[in-house]
């Protein structure tokens, strides 16, 4: 496996575990800071990609989405 497959591996389990961390937070302020600073990181040492990059925000955002919908229906019953 060259560098840049194991550094691409490891800024992946990486954002997986932060974004784990997230949805257990949930509710809380800025639980979605790690998350989202871990992505920028590891696409600013271009470790992930354009498309990856954009793959785990719209993945935090569908999260979000999720959770703030659930939290409207629970409201209404």
């Amino acid at each position: 496996m060259s560098t840049q497959q194991r550094d691409h591996d490891t800024a992946v389990t990486w954002i997986e575990g932060e974004i784990d961390n997230m949805i257990r937070d949930l509710g809380k302020p800025n639980a979605s800071s790690a998350a989202t600073s871990v992505i920028t990181l590891a696409y600013l040492l271009r470790v992930i990609d354009d498309a990856e990059q954009r793959h785990y925000r719209a993945r935090i955002d569908q999260i979000y989405s999720s959770y703030n919908e659930s939290n409207k229906q629970g409201a209404a019953a």
